[in-house]
């Protein structure tokens, strides 16, 4: 009988996924194709590969176990609104826990404070040489995206059978910015730039401090039931103020993010303090008794127009980026791509929150974020696939035409970006 060579298992690494801005560790290992595995015999006839071996029982709880994990917080998400809807006393304004101070203060600084501690503004000073990629992720993204919102909202408010009030937050989830960090998660799994990514996560993300609530004045305006001033001062003391003091923390205590990450996951606390948030939000509504009644078709129209405009916006961000002028490299599109179409709910939510702090149909309005994030996350996921087979296809063609021109072959040979 032939000795065979002992098999190496293959190596593993593990990739960071996010939920709603927030992550969790999952593994991902390389398997050895079944045709690559001996199977030792214990006869002297020839050894059996994989596949021609009994095939291996899947392990159905780990394959459940692992899609609960990676999903965990849009699970979350349908939880924290199915336990508001079974006790909106618990979670309401003047409720049993006051959440007016302990959510609406408490988790927003909180979430903000870890934002701040998590934020690589260092980064924004080695990118910022690539400012032609980042003007036009910003201007998709909180110039395009929120005025296409604003159109579409406009004509289903026409449709006397249409939710307003869901319409209005179709506008306000287009203008809200790019994600924290699952923009910059998928553009790595793609394999385009992730650095470009994280620049412009930051940079939309302050801006979106900004420049989201003066949209939602300017687009939403009449419904809102505060100042300017007073939106802005709150946004102050709950955004700003802990954004900033997170960042003062990790400039003079440097070590204290990795000391602090040996103990806690910072993420996917920042994410559970969101679902806190979402959670509070849908008390108010449901306490209220505001869905009673409520059409069911605008909400299945909703899902439907999120999963469209989303499409919309990668496809416009795509075309954009490949525009000759630009001369973006296929790396750069695919973060113009994930970073110009997603839009944030970790930002969005508490800045809805803020504006329509006293009206009961904070759920409502909320509701067309929280189903766009959903959808591009699962939509990201096929996205992801499609831009990395492109990026391969690319490289792979470009290579040819470098092994063309150094052997002569051809005569000229245009290499493509």
């Amino acid at each position: 009988m032939t000795a065979t060579q002992p098999i190496e298992p293959a190596a593993s690494s593990s990739t960071l996924v996010t939920g709603a801005d927030a992550s969790f560790l999952v593994s991902d290992q390389t398997i050895p194709t079944p045709s690559a595995v001996v199977v030792e015999d214990v006869t002297d006839g020839p050894t059996k590969t994989g596949s021609e071996a009994e095939p291996q029982k899947k392990d159905w709880k780990k394959i459940i176990w692992d899609f609960v994990a990676k999903n965990w917080f849009l699970e979350g998400l349908a939880f924290a609104i199915i336990f508001a809807a079974i006790w909106p006393d618990l979670g309401k304004k003047g409720g049993y826990i006051r959440a007016e101070y302990t959510v609406t203060y408490g988790c927003v600084m909180l979430i903000f404070i870890l934002s701040g501690l998590s934020l690589k503004t260092k980064v924004l000073i080695k990118s910022l040489a690539d400012w032609k990629m980042h003007l036009a992720v910003q201007i998709i993204s909180l110039g395009i995206t929120p005025a296409i919102g604003y159109a579409v909202g406009k004509l289903l408010m026409l449709s006397p059978s249409f939710n307003e009030t869901l319409a209005k937050g179709l506008i306000i989830a287009c203008s809200t910015p790019t994600t924290i960090s699952s923009n910059v998660l998928m553009t790595k799994q793609a394999g385009g730039d992730e650095a470009g990514a994280l620049t412009n996560a930051v940079i939309g993300n302050i801006l979106g401090v900004f420049i989201t609530p003066s949209l939602i004045f300017a687009y939403v305006g009449s419904q809102v039931s505060g100042g300017y001033a007073d939106t802005f001062k709150t946004l102050a003391i709950t955004v700003v103020g802990p954004l900033f003091f997170g960042q003062l923390v990790q400039y003079f205590f440097p070590n204290l993010l990795p000391f602090l990450s040996k103990y806690v996951n910072l993420a996917i606390l920042n994410s559970s303090m969101l679902l806190v948030l979402v959670w509070s939000v849908f008390c108010n509504t449901f306490s209220e008794h505001i869905t009673d009644g409520l059409d069911a078709g605008s909400f299945i129209a909703i899902f439907f127009l999120d999963l469209g405009l989303f499409s919309s916006f990668s496809a416009l961000a795509f075309w954009v980026s490949r525009v000759p002028f630009f001369k973006f490299s296929r790396e750069a599109t695919i973060a113009i791509v994930m970073c110009a179409a997603t839009k944030t709910v970790a930002l969005g939510i508490p800045i809805i929150n803020i504006i329509y702090e006293d009206s009961p149909l904070l759920g409502i309005i909320s509701a067309p974020l929280l189903v766009y994030h959903a959808e591009q996350l699962v939509v990201g996921a096929f996205l992801v696939s499609f831009l990395k087979k492109w990026l391969e296809k690319g490289n792979a063609a470009d290579a040819e035409a470098r092994r063309q021109l150094e052997q002569g072959e051809g005569g000229e040979v245009e290499l493509t970006q």
